[in-house]
């Protein structure tokens, strides 16, 4: 994603956060940058969205005009007349490793694009050095081009470069015009991940089924334009690989089935390794279904779990245990593990409105991730991952929100104060009123009680006092409450 398009997504998941006006100096302060760019940048989202989808009101700022965003649909490639620099070298690089190792003329991969030998050699220096981080070698001769590497390699490169990890619901890529798909390969796989959940008797959920759905479909597009593989990484299992298979019968079954299915459509036989690759994509899965498949815990799997909670506990500064807990974060960890041994990598097309909604708790997550990755000898965690990892803690603090820890603080202590105290107890359950305080008694509370996160006050309080606090009437008005509703919510979000 380029610099501008992705200040532009930046903005929009800030304001989605927002239910309210946020005024130019505060997104500018958020996006690091300045109040003319957040103009430029508001400008061209609502002349390319069609209007309206940024609303603005002068002394307030700007607010989102949530429904059109939901329903907004996005200009398909397709629609297009011109691509940029970054799609035209995408576009020519899955080609040619679509082709691997077969070679292409180069006139021939560039002329759509209409550039002059200037812009195809600077192509040709990004696509080599884009490569280089998958151990593959782009290679020229007179007028042809061609990808070099081992067949794992170039299958991670182009699961990268097929931009599918926006699609959540897996039907949605039947009727995906963006993708640009064949039809009748993405039904045919929908097929074996029916068949391979109806067999195992569980459901693969998102983005799991996406991931299968992407190496079945490379596999299939590999086969079309090169009719048989290299045999760098697909000669015959060795015996190690062989007795993974042996681990799990029932995933080795069905990942054979699937393959066998594949060759049956295609016609073209395929080497054991390519059962081999689809069952490491099947025990990297978190499936859905019997518990007595997905509880049991190596010694490992039980360590890492323990490590996260622990790790996260402390951050946060909260207790995180329970059976349930554990279970669930357990089954995450268990294929993450695998993932991270065999390089499949997970999209999260979720991470970006992860880190910006859960900024702390993915920050967290990642100090541990780095911490675990050191301590059990693991490949880097990387951002996707600890996205996935974010959405577990997230939920604990979402369904189980620890309660804001209030003092109430009046002229005497005493008297209106109390009557204040009931009314607040009842309208706000989610405060923990831990007292009723006299003005005298400011300066000495904070030792009382420490972790205090809300003062609520009649009178107003000393600028030397650092705990957040909210000037209300001792009658507790109608308005006083609407105040005390957003100042509870904005607590919240900072938790």
């Amino acid at each position: 994603m380029g610099a501008k398009k992705d200040r532009e997504q930046r903005l929009l998941l800030l304001l989605t956060k927002r239910h309210d006006y946020v005024t130019s100096e505060e997104l500018a302060e958020h996006l690091e940058t300045s109040q003319k760019t957040i103009y430029r940048l508001i400008k061209k989202i609502n002349e390319t969205s069609g209007g309206g989808l940024i609303q603005s009101e002068k002394g307030r700022g700007y607010k989102l005009n949530y429904e059109k965003y939901i329903g907004q649909t996005t200009i398909q490639p397709s629609q297009r007349s011109q691509y940029s620099p970054q799609e035209r070298r995408n576009r020519v690089m899955e080609e040619l490793l679509l082709s691997s190792p077969q070679t292409k003329n180069v006139y021939n991969l560039f002329e759509e694009y209409y550039v002059g030998e200037s812009v195809i050699f600077s192509d040709e220096q990004l696509i080599a050095e884009h490569l280089q981080q998958y151990d593959l070698k782009l290679e020229r001769k007179q007028r042809t081009l061609a990808i070099l590497g081992k067949e794992a390699n170039i299958r991670r490169a182009i699961a990268d470069l097929i931009q599918m990890h926006n699609i959540i619901e897996i039907d949605e890529l039947k009727n995906n015009a963006e993708l640009n798909f064949n039809h009748f390969d993405v039904l045919f796989i929908l097929d074996q991940i029916k068949l391979i959940e109806k067999e195992l008797e569980m459901t693969i959920p998102y983005p799991y089924n996406i991931n299968i759905f992407s190496h079945l479909y490379i596999l299939i597009r590999r086969l079309r334009k090169v009719q048989h593989l290299s045999n760098n990484e697909l000669s015959p299992l060795s015996e190690k690989e062989q007795e993974r298979l042996e681990q799990d019968q029932a995933l080795y079954q069905v990942a054979k089935a699937a393959i066998a299915n594949v060759e049956n459509y295609l016609h073209n036989r395929l080497p054991e390794a390519e059962v081999y690759y689809l069952y490491q994509y099947l025990t990297s899965s978190r499936m859905q279904g019997s518990l007595s498949k997905v509880t049991k815990f190596s010694t490992r799997v039980v360590e890492l779990t323990n490590k996260y909670l622990a790790g996260m506990s402390e951050r946060l500064n909260i207790s995180i245990k329970g059976d349930s807990i554990f279970l669930d974060l357990g089954n995450h960890i268990k294929p993450m593990i695998n993932r991270l041994e065999h390089g499949i990598h997970v999209k999260n097309s979720l991470l970006d409105q992860i880190k910006m909604t859960y900024e702390m708790i993915f920050l967290y997550v990642t100090e541990v991730s780095a911490e675990i990755s050191q301590e059990f000898s693991l490949p880097k965690i990387n951002e996707d991952e600890n996205g996935f990892i974010t959405l577990y803690f997230a939920r604990i603090i979402e369904t189980n929100q620890l309660p804001i820890r209030t003092v109430i603080m009046c002229t005497t202590g005493v008297g209106t104060s109390e009557l204040l105290r009931v009314k607040i107890e009842k309208k706000f359950p989610e405060l923990e009123i831990v007292d009723v305080i006299a003005t005298r008694d400011a300066q000495r509370f904070t030792e009382k009680y420490p972790g205090i996160d809300l003062i609520l006050t009649t009178i107003n309080v000393s600028d030397t006092i650092s705990v957040p606090s909210l000037l209300v009437s001792a009658m507790f008005t109608r308005d006083d409450q609407n105040r005390l509703q957003k100042k509870i919510e904005a607590i919240y979000d900072e938790r």
